[in-house]
């Protein structure tokens, strides 16, 4: 009897604690509220992936998962009361973006029920970051953030006021890139825009095309020239000085070639229009046919003059417009000449002049105002590589009269190309800003000593005169005629 009294009063205590244990009921989502105890009234029905929120209800003791559209989240029991549930959104939770079909619920399972409340988790509206387009023009990449969902993308081209339809597009899996093909027409200043399942983004559209370079600022007709930049889409027209106009043929976005034509006879800068508008150069074309002082140190057009058309004569070489015809052609006339004509041995770490020697222009005046900083300023010239370039080097320095470890700047162009050997086809330009010229004896410096800086002014420039020296400064000798070049208009411009 002892032992079925005990049996029975077990079985009531079990009872009664399973009755206590489950007096809550099925569990019941009520609300969902911010963390912030200020914001404890502020009820939402929808947030974003990774968001912190607290579902409140009843009956959440015996917790044993928390769902957002079927995604597990990780929850805390620390963070668990029978009436409230702190809990992170999962980031990977799926959205109606990515699958349509998606439940938008909330769902508490405990032991004793489940509780299902209607929540959409959403995503932060698109945003676009910056666009460009692929080689051909006719692919745009947008990149920005939370492109995903998309519906419809928009291009300003046509009639102005008319929205054209991409072509087709594609998403990458991290909803950051999308390739959008761009519809045929012509684009009127706007904006694209992007349609997607949380909202839409636009981004200023076309972007602008732009000119960096001209392969030669000083070229004459008949010759082709390289134009460099940006967003080069259905260029039509290349504009000369005197409103001369060429069609282009066109390398890519970035690159396009035209031929010269001829009449041109005044200076100006390069335009070219197109399928996104238009873009002006910021270099001045056949600057030659002027060669405005100051700022042209010497076009060599008269061997032994003394102002900006010569130089000094016992020096470097010289090819009139005659011979620089034949020798190195399609140039603007007469020509200085830098010709190695004997070995040059090893000299890596010396100053090894190279034949015929120096090729020093006339002090000429190179701005108007001394006292303006030489920040901003290049030095720019006219090249031809006669022989394929592979060992030494040209100096070139700021100074006078053997006085030429002022300013110094390196010009080896070789050692930057592929395959280690220069050679372009004809004349090109080459621009060194002056900020790049070092001072003192530290030739082999790719910055500023201690004695300049970038601030410099033009009056810290103990002379105004320029040279060009071959030397060596590589561990190997430099073959007889390896380096053949002749250089024309040399000036000093602001910009690049």
């Amino acid at each position: 009897m002892k032992k079925l009294f005990l049996f029975s009063v077990i079985l009531v205590v079990a009872f009664q604690y399973a009755c206590k244990k489950n007096n809550s009921g099925a569990p019941v989502i009520t609300h969902v509220r911010a963390v912030n105890p200020a914001e404890a009234d502020s009820f939402f029905t929808q947030a974003l992936p990774g968001a912190l929120i607290v579902i409140q209800g009843t009956g959440f003791d015996g917790l044993q998962a928390v769902y957002f559209n079927d995604s597990a989240a990780a929850v805390n029991p620390v963070y668990v009361t029978n009436t409230n549930i702190i809990v992170s959104v999962p980031g990977g939770t799926q959205t109606a973006a990515t699958d349509p079909k998606v439940p938008n619920k909330i769902k508490v399972v405990t032991g004793h029920g489940t509780a299902v409340f209607n929540f959409t988790i959403v995503l932060d509206p698109p945003v676009i970051t910056s666009i460009s387009f692929d080689n051909t023009g006719t692919m745009l990449y947008i990149n920005g953030k939370n492109l995903v969902g998309i519906t419809k993308i928009t291009f300003p081209i046509g009639a102005v006021g008319n929205y054209d339809t991409a072509t087709g597009y594609t998403i990458n899996t991290t909803w950051t890139q999308v390739a959008a093909g761009v519809p045929p027409g012509t684009a009127w200043p706007d904006s694209i825009r992007v349609y997607a399942t949380f909202g839409e983004t636009s981004f200023p559209f076309p972007p602008p095309m732009t000119i960096s370079a001209v392969s030669n600022e000083n070229a004459v007709p008949g010759t082709t020239i390289l134009i460099s930049g940006t967003n080069f889409i259905n260029v039509s027209t290349v504009t000369f000085p005197g409103g001369i106009t060429a069609t282009p043929t066109s390398m890519g976005v970035g690159l396009m070639s035209v031929l010269v034509p001829p009449g041109v006879t005044t200076t100006d800068s390069l335009r070219i229009s197109g399928q996104l508008g238009s873009a002006t150069a910021p270099q001045l074309f056949d600057s030659y046919t002027s060669f405005a002082s100051p700022g042209y140190l010497s076009t060599f057009e008269v061997q032994y003059a003394t102002d900006n058309t010569g130089f000094v004569g016992w020096t470097g070489g010289y090819a009139t417009a005659t011979q620089a015809s034949t020798a190195y052609p399609n140039g603007t006339g007469a020509v200085g000449v830098l010709y190695q004509g004997s070995p040059m041995g090893n000299n890596a770490g010396a100053t090894s002049q190279g034949n015929p020697g120096l090729l020093q222009l006339n002090d000429v005046p190179w701005v108007s105002n001394t006292s303006a900083s030489i920040n901003g300023y290049s030095l720019k010239f006219e090249i031809f590589v006669a022989s394929p370039w592979s060992k030494g080097e040209l100096w070139i320095s700021v100074g006078d009269w053997y006085t030429w470890s002022s300013y110094t700047a390196r010009y080896a162009p070789w050692d930057t190309v592929s395959g280690g050997t220069y050679k372009p086809s004809g004349w090109t330009t080459v621009t060194i800003p002056l900020s790049q010229f070092i001072t003192g004896n530290q030739f082999y410096q790719t910055a500023w000593s201690t004695s300049g800086s970038p601030a410099a002014h033009f009056t810290d420039y103990p002379y105004t005169s320029v040279c060009f020296m071959i030397a060596n400064d590589q561990a190997s000798a430099v073959p007889t005629g390896s380096i053949n070049v002749a250089v024309d208009n040399v000036r000093i411009v602001k910009g690049q």
